[in-house]
């Protein structure tokens, strides 16, 4: 039975094969544990057809949300931040918890081997009520299996208000603004 390799570019790929059943091994997947190739097998028909094959990524990737973006900064205490694409309007997987110190861990993100680093890019969806959520999409580079990044969420600020009398001006005046915000 003659052997067979398919490259696979952009997640998909096709050969012309004989019919029989092949044991299938994956290979040249950087960032990948390629032990993870699922299934193992194919059988091939006379007629044309088809089969998807997934493998699992190896990487993990922690993210911190703090003050100032960087080592030291005071954490958000609560959210959510999803993988996405690079206009951070499709989402990959589920969104993600980050903890009471600001982490939010990736497991099984792909990497690259140094030389071609894997790009990620991440959307925050949500933070908790001290904080401004991060605005746009965090683009990560993963160089090595293990990367930790830091993204800022700035404090909310102060907001002041004035209420007065429409038609009458200095004209005292009390009352309360209910604001709601909108989703």
């Amino acid at each position: 039975m003659p052997n067979y390799q398919v490259t696979i570019t952009d997640g998909t790929g096709s050969v012309a094969m004989k019919a029989g059943t092949y044991r299938v091994s994956a290979s040249a997947a950087p960032g990948y544990d390629l032990s993870s190739l699922s299934p193992t097998t194919f059988t091939a028909t006379a007629s044309a057809g088809s089969q998807a094959f997934t493998l699992s990524a190896s990487g993990t990737l922690n993210m911190i949300f703090n003050e100032t973006g960087a080592a030291g900064g005071t954490p958000v205490t609560e959210g959510t931040v999803v993988m996405t694409d690079s206009t951070g309007n499709t989402q990959y997987g589920t969104a993600v918890t980050i903890d009471s110190s600001g982490t939010a861990v990736f497991n099984n993100v792909p990497y690259g081997d140094g030389t071609e680093p894997f790009t990620l890019c991440f959307k925050q969806l949500t933070t908790d009520d001290n904080h401004n959520i991060h605005v746009g999409v965090v683009t990560v580079s993963m160089e090595s299996q293990t990367n930790t990044v830091y993204v800022e969420n700035t404090p909310i600020a102060t907001q002041d208000f004035s209420l007065s009398d429409a038609n009458y001006s200095g004209l005292s005046l009390t009352a309360t603004l209910d604001f709601t915000e909108n989703a």
